[in-house]
């Protein structure tokens, strides 16, 4: 290996010499420093010895070293620089590839954490102090913070790099009284400042700012000890408040639950210290402390999640709309970004609506407990206002609590029954209803946006329904909602931009003389939507805001349910987001077609394919069976059964305008090279679909070969030649039952709609054979 030059090494000797504990303002990292040779090595460790941890020989050198030493980053770039250094790299961290192992006594007895499903993720979380391995100045000297007392009343925090932060902690050695903790930013102004006597106070700071330098003081008049700081925390954090009987001081809860910023509405002053156990079992859920050898753990885990404790339930667990509100509006004022819930009663009033609305407005979504009355929840609130995520109570058997609320209000379901969690007096308590199911759904929120912060309320909402586990019949329904919160199922799906209906649930009777309520992600403001009802073009209109009100239309149709469709586009006509559901409960009754007898050849299919959704029928309660199906019905049955995606909202034929019945289905039937159209740009939607040109759409659906066939071909005796077009197709049909093997085929007919119906029934049944 080449020597060290000699101005190289009095430069580098200098380094070492007078810089042994500087880091330039940057925080240190790990990093595995290589010499190839023991002299090289000896000569390192001699002149920074303050730096290195450990050390190693590399096994497959003979006098091969590497040294763990603490650098900044401008440091290890001079070090990279040394002839005397082989190789420089971050001492990167693994974790335990299995489930983590908790030390707290009573996690044996959370089976709500496994319900959830967060358990496989809790170990992507690592909270820290954000001030570990920044400067801290002090009395004109600094020193890198490492958690150590500081005997200061001022102290500058400085970040070369600067700093994102929600909260800044100060923890004193005692508290004497009342002292007051002020945080001032580099201009000199006061950004932050709490008052109090307990021994730890904490400050929220304004978010979405990079602050480089902070002075930290501390104002403890009258003491007769002067205090030492004996801890100072930064972090950045989600934010939730819990509205409810506010919360004791706990030995099981972490420095995250910021009591000192917490607010008592019930006696008007003070700490929202809690006279019932409801709040700090509520508040425990969320985020009692995880292996730290007491009691259980919070299903937020290690995450970065703070709690603001406020209350507004007295000792008897009663409090009114007013301060429910009041708590509310301060929340989104402290800017949190989740509101739990955990109280219901019955009564709705302007002043509690608007506060839950200016929540949602401002991005801040609000989870509510169903109620406890086992009946309708019609008239229950906070639960029943529009945009709140509503959580009905399940047992460990994935059976829905007696006691649950439900109706069309609720979303999801969580664990509700005896469930262990922080009490008063520093106790544990197993408490039941949807008021313990509801921070598991606060917690799954917040998980989410400690993951990903760019996720609004609406992307949230759609996330964890998409992902809920189904407990009862197929689909939402009115007990479980779309079913049980499952978090790390959450975690897994891609980000996309969201539409949701707020008044409007599968399936829900839906009064069209009614405006509903929409919901967009922010990402859609000023792009166009697209509302279809039947397939039929209702209105378009400007996204101007991510609440929309949408007056809609009737649609006469035989069927009692009708489908919703809602697709946004951008200014290209991509297709950027959509919303498919149904209004109204299907029909529990048989179709009633004037025009089809029991007698029919084909009514058990029509039946059915009426029962599936595949088929309507007409207004005036009748199928025409025998009549020819036109291209443009064809593709729209096709559509109910293959559900294929929405792409375009502009029309790749000239004769398909987005105002002809059926257009969006025949555009992602063109995206999903289901139809071609012909060489003059036309569809032709009013034509008659021929046997064969339905067997080669059924192929291409079916993502069945069009050009081979590797079975026995069947012999119709209009169709023996493989230089048809609908050769191939009709053979891969026939040998699936989906087209009847008779001796003709008649590939040139025109279809009629009764067979069209028998044959999506067989696709039907195919499918569901084979998936």
């Amino acid at each position: 290996m080449k020597r060290l030059q000699p101005i190289v090494f009095v430069l580098l000797v200098s380094f070492f010499l007078f810089h042994p504990n500087d880091a330039h303002g940057q925080s240190l990292s790990e990093w595995l420093i290589y010499f190839d040779d023991e002299a090289d090595y000896s000569q390192f460790i001699k002149h920074y010895t303050g730096r290195v941890e450990d050390q190693e020989r590399v096994e497959d050198q003979a006098d091969g070293w590497v040294v763990k030493a603490l650098f900044s980053k401008d440091e290890i770039e001079t070090i990279k620089q040394s002839s005397i250094v082989s190789r420089v790299e971050p001492n990167y961290k693994k974790r335990l590839a299995s489930f983590i192992r908790f030390n707290d006594p009573l996690f044996s007895q959370q089976w709500g954490i496994q319900k959830v499903d967060v358990a496989s993720i809790m170990d992507q979380f690592h909270d820290q102090n954000l001030l570990y391995g920044k400067q801290i100045a002090i009395n004109h000297e600094t020193l890198t913070y490492e958690g150590q007392p500081l005997h200061a009343s001022n102290v500058f925090i400085l970040s070369e790099d600067g700093m994102k932060l929600s909260r800044l902690s100060v923890e004193l050695d005692h508290a004497e009284g009342a002292w007051t903790l002020d945080i001032v930013d580099e201009q000199g102004e006061r950004i932050a400042a709490n008052t109090g006597y307990l021994p730890k106070l904490d400050v929220l700071i304004p978010k979405n700012k990079v602050y480089k330098k902070l002075q930290v003081v501390i104002k403890a008049d009258g003491w007769t000890q002067i205090p030492v700081i004996k801890n100072i925390t930064a972090v950045n954090h989600v934010l939730v408040a819990v509205v409810d009987t506010g919360a004791s001081l706990h030995k099981d809860f972490c420095g995250n639950v910021l009591h000192s910023l917490g607010k008592d509405y019930v006696d008007g002053e003070g700490i929202a210290i809690d006279e019932n156990g409801h709040g700090t079992h509520v508040t425990g859920i969320i985020s009692a402390c995880p292996n730290n050898g007491e009691g259980i753990a919070g299903v937020t885990g290690f995450a970065p999640v703070d709690v603001i404790p406020l209350k507004v339930l007295d000792g008897q667990g009663t409090g009114s709309d007013f301060e429910i509100a009041q708590a509310v509006n301060d929340a989104v004022t402290f800017g949190a970004d989740v509101i739990n819930l955990s109280l219901a009663g019955k009564g709705k009033t302007l002043v509690l609506e608007s506060a839950i609305q200016n929540a949602l407005h401002h991005h801040v979504a609000v989870v509510a407990a169903a109620g406890n009355w086992g009946t309708l929840l019609q008239d229950v609130y906070p639960a029943s206002y529009p945009g709140v995520i509503t959580v009905a109570a399940i047992n460990e058997n994935n059976e829905m609590m007696p006691y649950s609320d439900y109706g069309w209000k609720i979303d999801l379901s969580a664990p509700g029954a005896n469930i262990m969690s922080t009490y008063l007096n520093d106790s544990y308590q197993s408490l039941s209803g949807t008021s313990m199911a509801t921070p598991f759904v606060t917690s799954a929120v917040a998980l989410l946006k400690a993951a990903h912060p760019e996720l609004d309320v609406i992307q949230i909402r759609k996330r964890l329904f998409q992902s809920a586990l189904d407990i009862r019949e197929k689909g939402y329904d009115i007990y479980s909602g779309h079913g049980v919160v499952q978090i790390a199922k959450a975690f897994q799906l891609p980000f996309s931009e969201a539409i949701d209906w707020l008044t409007i649930k599968d399936n829900q009777p839906v009064d069209t003389s009614q405006p509903q309520l929409l919901g967009v992600s922010n990402g859609l403001i000023g792009k166009d939507i697209y509302i279809f009802i039947e397939d039929q073009f209702i209105l378009k209109r400007k996204i101007d805001s991510d609440w929309l009100s949408v007056a809609l239309s009737t649609i006469s149709s035989v069927r009692n349910e009708k489908k919703l469709t809602v697709v946004c586009a951008d200014e290209t006509g991509k297709i950027v987001a959509a919303d498919e559901r149904w209004m109204n409960p299907p029909s529990t009754s048989p179709a009633s077609f004037s025009d089809v007898p029991t007698t029919f050849w084909a009514y058990r299919e029509i039946q059915q394919a009426y029962s599936q959704k595949l088929i309507n029928g007409f207004a005036d309660n009748t199928f025409r069976p025998n009549q020819y199906l036109t291209r443009r019905h064809a593709v729209m049955m096709m559509n109910r059964l293959f559900h294929w995606p929405f792409q375009q909202i502009r029309s790749p034929f000239t004769d398909t305008p987005l105002t002809l019945g059926g257009a969006l289905p025949i555009y992602s039937a063109y995206d999903q090279q289901i139809i071609k159209g012909y060489n003059n740009g036309k569809f032709y939607p009013e034509n008659f679909v021929t046997r064969a040109q339905m067997a080669v759409m059924l192929a291409r659906a079916l993502k069945l070969s069009e050009n081979s066939f590797s079975g026995t071909p069947y012999s119709f005796k209009d169709l023996s030649d493989s230089g048809h077009f609908a050769y191939y197709a009709v053979q891969q049909l026939a040998s699936k039952g989906i087209i009847t093997k008779q001796e003709y085929f008649r590939p040139n007919e025109f279809l009629t709609r009764a067979q069209f119906a028998a044959m999506m029934v067989r696709t039907y049944e195919y499918i569901s054979k084979n998936s």
